[in-house]
Protein backbone atom coordinates (compact mmCIF):
# COMPACT_ATOMS: atom_id res chain seq x y z
CA UNK A 1 0.00 0.00 0.00
CA UNK A 2 1.43 3.06 -1.04
CA UNK A 3 1.54 6.10 1.49
CA UNK A 4 -0.45 9.68 1.06
CA UNK A 5 2.07 12.39 -0.10
CA UNK A 6 3.06 14.89 2.29
CA UNK A 7 1.61 18.47 2.30
CA UNK A 8 5.42 19.44 0.75
CA UNK A 9 5.61 16.83 -2.00
CA UNK A 10 2.02 17.95 -3.05
CA UNK A 11 2.74 21.21 -3.11
CA UNK A 12 6.06 20.86 -4.72
CA UNK A 13 4.72 18.98 -7.43
CA UNK A 14 2.22 22.07 -8.32
CA UNK A 15 5.85 24.01 -8.16
CA UNK A 16 7.07 21.80 -11.02
CA UNK A 17 4.18 21.73 -13.10
CA UNK A 18 4.19 25.61 -13.04
CA UNK A 19 7.79 25.91 -13.41
CA UNK A 20 7.59 23.52 -16.47
CA UNK A 21 4.53 25.34 -17.72
CA UNK A 22 6.32 28.56 -18.21
CA UNK A 23 8.42 26.76 -20.87
CA UNK A 24 5.75 25.41 -23.06
CA UNK A 25 4.04 28.28 -22.33
CA UNK A 26 5.72 30.70 -24.80
CA UNK A 27 5.33 27.90 -27.52
CA UNK A 28 1.80 27.26 -27.33
CA UNK A 29 -1.82 29.42 -27.76
CA UNK A 30 -2.89 31.32 -24.92
CA UNK A 31 -6.17 29.59 -24.64
CA UNK A 32 -3.69 26.52 -24.10
CA UNK A 33 -1.42 28.65 -21.34
CA UNK A 34 -4.79 29.89 -19.23
CA UNK A 35 -5.64 26.05 -19.77
CA UNK A 36 -2.27 25.35 -17.50
CA UNK A 37 -3.08 28.19 -15.20
CA UNK A 38 -6.04 26.78 -14.18
CA UNK A 39 -5.08 23.84 -14.04
CA UNK A 40 -2.41 24.45 -11.41
CA UNK A 41 -4.96 26.32 -9.09
CA UNK A 42 -7.31 23.26 -9.78
CA UNK A 43 -4.18 21.27 -8.18
CA UNK A 44 -3.85 23.62 -5.30
CA UNK A 45 -7.75 23.63 -4.47
CA UNK A 46 -7.72 20.07 -4.08
CA UNK A 47 -4.78 20.30 -1.86
CA UNK A 48 -6.53 22.86 -0.01
CA UNK A 49 -9.88 20.98 -0.38
CA UNK A 50 -8.88 17.49 1.60
CA UNK A 51 -6.89 19.53 4.40
CA UNK A 52 -9.81 21.90 5.02
CA UNK A 53 -13.11 21.55 3.40
CA UNK A 54 -14.59 24.57 1.12
CA UNK A 55 -18.04 24.90 -0.61
CA UNK A 56 -16.63 27.49 -2.72
CA UNK A 57 -13.54 26.13 -3.58
CA UNK A 58 -15.00 22.42 -4.07
CA UNK A 59 -17.62 24.03 -6.54
CA UNK A 60 -14.79 25.84 -8.29
CA UNK A 61 -13.00 22.70 -9.06
CA UNK A 62 -16.35 21.22 -10.12
CA UNK A 63 -16.60 24.07 -12.34
CA UNK A 64 -13.44 23.43 -13.89
CA UNK A 65 -13.54 20.17 -14.41
CA UNK A 66 -17.20 20.70 -16.23
CA UNK A 67 -15.47 23.23 -18.49
CA UNK A 68 -11.88 22.39 -18.78
CA UNK A 69 -12.64 20.23 -22.25
CA UNK A 70 -13.82 23.89 -23.77
CA UNK A 71 -10.51 24.80 -24.67
CA UNK A 72 -10.25 22.22 -27.09
CA UNK A 73 -13.56 22.14 -27.83
CA UNK A 74 -15.33 25.67 -27.95
CA UNK A 75 -13.06 28.29 -27.41
CA UNK A 76 -14.96 31.22 -28.05
CA UNK A 77 -16.80 29.58 -25.34
CA UNK A 78 -13.72 28.35 -23.22
CA UNK A 79 -13.19 32.14 -22.84
CA UNK A 80 -16.50 33.27 -22.26
CA UNK A 81 -16.97 30.89 -19.26
CA UNK A 82 -13.13 31.54 -18.63
CA UNK A 83 -14.00 35.47 -17.53
CA UNK A 84 -16.93 34.31 -15.28
CA UNK A 85 -15.11 31.90 -13.40
CA UNK A 86 -12.60 34.51 -13.05
CA UNK A 87 -14.70 37.04 -11.79
CA UNK A 88 -16.25 34.53 -9.01
CA UNK A 89 -12.66 34.76 -7.70
CA UNK A 90 -12.89 37.69 -7.88
CA UNK A 91 -16.67 38.19 -5.88
CA UNK A 92 -15.33 35.88 -3.10
CA UNK A 93 -12.45 37.79 -2.23
CA UNK A 94 -14.34 40.66 -2.05
CA UNK A 95 -16.81 39.03 -0.24
CA UNK A 96 -13.97 37.84 2.38
CA UNK A 97 -12.51 41.09 2.63
CA UNK A 98 -16.01 42.34 3.80
CA UNK A 99 -16.41 39.94 6.29
CA UNK A 100 -16.19 40.78 9.97
CA UNK A 101 -12.70 40.15 11.53
CA UNK A 102 -11.30 40.25 8.32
Amino acid sequence: MSEQPTLEQELFEVIVYLVSSSVTSMTETPELATFRMIDAAERLMAISTSRLPDDFLTAARADWEAHKMLVVSDQPEYLRWLDGYARSFVRKTLELAAAPGA
